[in-house]
């Protein structure tokens, strides 16, 4: 684990999982860390060098002042960090949902960045997209979320209870839990907090989806095709952002949600490698 401090004094970290062949960086969505991968990078250990990069608040990262500066612009530099601390470039990357889209943007402020991309659900918006007024159900969602838990496996149970962690592979939700908790007198507190995940929901980036078609690196953008309520969103930009891409080809992926990294670690990671390997 390697803690790779920006110029704020905030740190992002790399975990190094280890594997043969030319380096993989997997980046996670809004909330999660690198652990929402445990079950894709078995898979991939045999043809790749696998390493996972917890975004500042999220995972084995510790806030240092609060509240927290979620500008995308650390996250892109966190990304940049991540590459050189791996020591090779251009590599391939793996990205869901805000983990994604942080992978394009790094690659438009810094092209060659990247070999291949696979992207699953990356959450984009045009710049003519129009936010409505107030705050998005999962703002007030993530403002509510209980942060305490007598233990892992509290929270792990707990989790499992509903929709959209309970559509997922249990080996996935309990090393999401694990690498995003910390011990307390009383039991375990998530180091995400809830106000980091809403202020990230409520202060996304339009981009000016043009420019994405300055990206020469190949790229998929995968779609998950049981779309759930209230969250359509991400599936619904990803045929837009894979058309706007000059390289860019939509994968669509029956039965799977946009928490499908975790629901499926066999069939991502078969997409994955069918993509970085041709």
């Amino acid at each position: 684990m390697l803690r790779l401090k920006g110029q704020d004094g905030e740190h992002c970290v790399l975990h190094n999982f280890g594997g043969g062949g030319p380096p993989l960086l997997l980046t996670h969505g809004n909330g999660l860390n690198s652990g929402m991968w445990a079950t894709v990078i078995p898979h991939l250990q045999n043809h790749r060098h696998c390493y996972g990069l917890d975004f500042r608040g999220h995972g084995a990262s510790r806030v240092q002042k609060s509240p927290l500066d979620v500008d995308r612009t650390h996250l892109v530099q966190e990304i940049v960090a991540a590459v050189a601390a791996i020591g090779e470039k251009p590599i391939d990357a793996v990205g869901h949902s805000l983990g994604g889209a942080t992978l394009v943007r790094a690659e438009l402020e810094n092209p060659g960045l990247f070999r291949r991309l696979w992207l699953f659900e990356p959450v984009m918006v045009p710049n003519t997209h129009m936010r409505p007024d107030g705050d998005h159900p999962l703002v007030l969602a993530a403002r509510r979320r209980r942060t305490d838990f007598s233990s892992v496996e509290e929270f792990v149970e707990r989790l499992q209870r509903k929709p959209p962690f309970s559509e997922c592979e249990t080996a996935a939700v309990r090393a999401y839990a694990e690498l995003g908790s910390l011990p307390t007198d009383t039991g375990i507190q998530l180091s995400c907090a809830g106000e980091t995940e809403a202020q990230i929901f409520s202060t996304g980036t339009p981009t000016d989806f043009e420019s994405l078609r300055t990206i020469t690196a190949p790229t998929v953008v995968a779609r998950g095709e049981a779309v759930a309520p209230g969250n359509e969103l991400p599936p619904a930009m990803a045929q837009p952002i894979a058309e706007s891409l000059a390289y860019g080809e939509l994968l669509p992926m029956p039965g799977l949600t946009h928490f499908g990294p975790m629901e499926n670690g066999r069939s991502v990671s078969q997409a994955v490698l069918s993509h970085m390997l041709s």
